[in-house]
């Protein structure tokens, strides 16, 4: 360590050093910020290289890399017109937001609505909707995220195709958007009331917790997605008073009230948002009311767990985000694609767990799935928690 007199050179030359370290560090740091993402790509590149050639490696690596402003690659525009685009959530990134409708526009999407509850000032292009948040206070968000979609909903045509994605997401496939609509057209159900399934996107959701369909992305007629958003608000205290579990299976934190997954917290249907909305479904939606009570007796697990396959099986269809090239802004959201559905089991695979497009194409067409399926679940212990 160098020591200087105390005198006011000795105080100046401290500074003086100091100053100049800080501005050493201030251009290492500007360069490797310049760097760094052609650095990660060169290291991405030689991994993906590295597993192609090593005869050892049990990987094949392969990554990709958007445009931060997409431009169209087709000039056939033939997006249907009654196809419209809710963007529902926070702001996080005012620009990427801008930047999606932006895309959407370029795509054909006539119809966009973006609805949000904070202070924002109307986007370009788009009917900007910001509402107060509801008073009433429910498990998590799932109150504000219902009056989301309502207010979104009150602006479309009934007759309208509607895509329900958030505010943190992006279809950057241009040409998604109209095999979404000959997609959802051609997928029949005679079992709903307007004769078309409900669309949801691939993700890591649990088989055997019952209504677990992911509320990330919806596609549906907008009569259709307006009779399962028909809801009242919830509230917290009346949902806990039904969770009869124990205290080490619920536990709270920065999302709301959480329950553990095991066979037996399973047998609340309406826990989470995303069960509560498709149990709407499954009561508003469909010719005949096929909902289930909110908490089921253990014992008809099984029978309960069976009638929810039949209707994934015969009400929903569901798409893998790599066919519409779905990107998030969500650092730690790596579950949606099918290949990751054991992602987090890879040393003991579980069978047959996961609300993959994978899965729904087993439970469609191969009829001994269903029966995999329900055997597994009578292999589970009551408390046996499930990942």
């Amino acid at each position: 360590m160098i020591e200087y007199p105390n005198t006011k050179f000795s105080s100046f030359l401290r500074r003086s050093t100091k100053s100049l370290l800080g501005f050493i560090v201030y251009l290492i740091r500007s360069f490797l910020n310049n760097s760094n993402e052609r650095l990660i790509y060169l290291f991405l590149e030689a991994l993906r290289s590295a597993s192609i050639k090593n005869k050892n490696s049990k990987l094949l690596t392969e990554f990709r890399i958007y445009s931060k402003y997409p431009k169209k690659l087709y000039p056939i525009n033939d997006v249907k017109t009654n196809l419209s685009v809710i963007i529902q959530g926070p702001i996080y990134d005012r620009n990427f937001i801008q930047g999606t409708i932006d895309w959407y526009k370029a795509c054909g999407i006539k119809n966009i609505i973006l609805t949000t509850s904070q202070n924002t000032k109307d986007f370009k292009r788009a009917y900007t909707v910001v509402y107060e948040k509801p008073k009433i206070i429910g498990l998590g968000n799932e109150n504000s995220h219902l009056l989301s979609i309502q207010k979104g909903l009150e602006l479309i045509n009934d007759k309208d195709i509607v895509i329900k994605t958030r505010s943190d997401m992006r279809i950057f496939n241009e040409l998604a958007f109209s095999s979404i609509y000959e997609m959802h057209k051609s997928n029949k159900s005679k079992l709903t009331k307007d004769g078309s399934r409900l669309g949801a996107v691939s993700n890591n959701s649990l088989l055997m917790k019952i209504n677990n369909i992911s509320d990330h992305l919806y596609i549906g007629n907008a009569i259709q997605l307006k009779r399962m958003f028909s809801l009242p608000f919830r509230e917290v205290n009346q949902v806990l008073s039904e969770v009869k579990v124990e205290p080490n299976l619920i536990f709270r934190d920065s999302r709301g009230w959480l329950l553990k997954s095991t066979k037996f917290t399973s047998t609340f249907t309406e826990f989470y948002g995303e069960q509560w909305f498709f149990n709407s479904f499954r009561k508003n939606c469909l010719n005949n009311n096929m909902s289930e009570k909110r908490v089921i007796n253990y014992s008809e697990y099984r029978e309960s767990l069976e009638k929810y396959l039949d209707i994934i099986k015969n009400c929903i269809y569901i798409l893998d985000p790599e066919e519409l090239d779905l990107f998030w802004l969500k650092k730690n959201f790596t579950t949606l694609p099918s290949y990751l559905e054991d992602a987090d089991q890879n040393k003991n695979p579980i069978p047959a767990m996961r609300l993959t497009r994978l899965n729904w194409l087993n439970l469609v067409h191969n009829e001994n799935f269903k029966k995999n399926i329900l055997d597994y679940s009578d292999t589970l212990k009551r408390n046996e928690i499930l990942v």
